[in-house]
């Protein structure tokens, strides 16, 4: 781990806890509801350095929390397009790493495909030549 990411998580440390520290999830503001919690999320990617970690969490944690005839806007437009974001950027993710990986292991497959099509045509087949019937 390299300094830089070690001052990184530190800093995620030091802003999810004192997030935590000023966080009051009963009081229904957009502060306490929606933007703290987004802090937090943002902590916790410094202290991860994962995306696909935090867009599962924070995309659950809205979808939980989401109520669609709600009168506050939080919970009725917030929680479900936050959801429906972090749902497509952890499909976007996941189309990237299938799409690395197949391209990965493209020329290794090829060259096995190759080297198989090379022993076939080497090996003689019963009717190649005379030494099948001696």
């Amino acid at each position: 781990m390299t300094i830089h990411h070690l001052q990184l998580r530190l800093m995620g440390v030091a802003l999810c806890l004192s997030v935590i520290f000023v966080l009051d999830t009963q009081q229904v503001t957009a502060v306490h509801q929606l933007w703290l919690p987004l802090t937090l999320a943002l902590g916790a990617y410094l202290m991860t350095l994962s995306v696909m970690a935090i867009t599962i969490t924070v995309g659950t944690l809205a979808v939980l929390n989401m109520d669609l005839g709600a009168s506050y806007w939080v919970y009725a437009i917030a929680y479900p397009s936050l959801g429906l974001l972090c749902g497509l950027i952890t499909a976007f993710i996941l189309w990237q790493r299938f799409r690395l990986r197949i391209a990965a292991t493209h020329d290794a497959r090829w060259a096995d495909r190759q080297t198989r099509d090379q022993d076939r045509s080497d090996t003689p087949s019963p009717g190649d030549g005379d030494h099948f019937n001696q």
